[in-house]
């Protein structure tokens, strides 16, 4: 599963419709995620916890289901902003050793002359924060408007337990390479 299978973008034609002249030209997904994941000092946990939100919206999604351009994006920042404050404010995971803590060294090549203190806000994002993160794409108000809706989206069902995220990782694993 991919976060574009998650919700198609519209077709006319057949060709995937952008209108330049309206919408900006987003970057590549992977290159979006490596830099929200850094510049936002992602721990694996919490990007563990926003793939098990992403796979429960799938779920909610209604049959044929439709995005835009930037729906992938949208789902990602969201999904990972609502999991960082799950985690954030649920201080038992930071007792679990189970998942590996944080992946930031690894992309910190990338980065590193954007970035003045990745390490200090380590899942700990704000809607503030990830809007400044995302550089003018998503202004502060689209990104809480994102959060209502994917909150929505799952039903305000957000719990997520060791044994989901193990459960998780097991389902998962051939993706993963594991």
């Amino acid at each position: 599963m991919t976060l574009c299978d998650l919700i198609p973008p519209k077709k006319t034609s057949g060709i995937y419709t952008l209108n330049i002249s309206q919408q900006p030209i987003m970057p590549e997904l992977v290159f979006f995620i490596q830099k929200i994941t850094f510049q936002g000092g992602i721990d694996c946990r919490t990007a563990l916890v926003a793939l098990i939100y992403l796979e429960r919206a799938k779920l909610n999604l209604p049959k044929g289901a439709v995005g835009g351009y930037d729906t992938c994006h949208r789902m990602f920042l969201a999904s990972i902003l609502i999991a960082s404050k799950f985690l954030r404010d649920n201080h038992c995971h930071r007792h679990m050793a189970s998942i590996p803590s944080t992946w930031s060294h690894y992309y910190s090549y990338y980065y590193c002359s954007n970035s003045t203190n990745a390490t200090a806000t380590l899942s700990n994002l704000t809607n503030r924060h990830l809007a400044n993160i995302c550089g003018g794409f998503f202004p502060l108000h689209e990104i809480n408007q994102l959060e209502r809706a994917f909150l929505k989206l799952l039903d305000y069902q957000c719990w997520v337990t060791d044994q989901h995220i193990q459960q998780f990782v097991l389902d998962h694993r051939v993706d993963f390479s594991l």
